[in-house]
């Protein structure tokens, strides 16, 4: 009977490290950049994944950051707000998650507050119907943009100021702080009150 459980233990480990190793890891669960609009290298896509994987893993938000070259069609678009929701519920952030879309060619950046958190994220109690209808989510939301904004902006101009005159910091980078600065602010916003 011990032979057996050992001989058992023995497979069903060198099965779990087999599937371990078999598996890739998905590194982009968390931020999706096809169009490659961040910087390449060091402070693109794989430091913010590790960033919002590692917030999920303790707080148990998830914050998915999607990167779209052109906005969506005027027909996806019409009705404020369904675009973003369609796309968090195919995403599975609808409930309890965050989506952050940057369209490039607008350039815009929306945000969809899953229904679990958005109470806590406008800070006052209320269901997301009522904090729709009194437009508390979309006050927060802008402010939290703005706020994000000028954040980026000043870095990015510090940045400008201290680069050699043949290497000016690139749009990238300033979508890179845009970025930070608004993940920063989402988070603290989400975090503990």
């Amino acid at each position: 009977m011990r032979r057996l459980s050992v001989w058992l233990s023995v497979l069903l480990l060198g099965s779990s490290l087999t599937a371990l190793t078999a598996a890739p890891v998905d590194r982009t669960a968390h931020v999706d950049d096809p169009a490659h609009l961040l910087p390449a290298g060091l402070g693109g896509v794989n430091e913010l994944e590790t960033r919002l994987a590692d917030y999920e893993c303790c707080i148990g938000i998830r914050i998915l950051v999607q990167f779209h070259a052109k906005s969506p069609l005027a027909d996806e678009d019409k009705v404020p707000g369904a675009y973003m929701k369609a796309l968090a519920d195919k995403l599975g952030t609808q409930q309890r998650g965050v989506l952050v879309v940057y369209f490039a060619d607008d350039p815009d950046w929306r945000i969809w507050i899953g229904d679990d958190l958005t109470s806590h994220f406008v800070g006052k109690p209320g269901t997301v119907q009522e904090l729709t209808d009194s437009k508390a989510i979309h006050d927060v939301k802008e402010a939290l943009l703005a706020s994000a904004r000028a954040k980026a902006d000043a870095a990015f101009a510090a940045l400008q100021k201290s680069a050699p005159a043949n290497q000016p910091p690139t749009p990238a980078q300033h979508l890179r702080l845009q970025t930070e600065a608004l993940l920063d602010a989402l988070i603290a916003r989400l975090g503990p009150k």
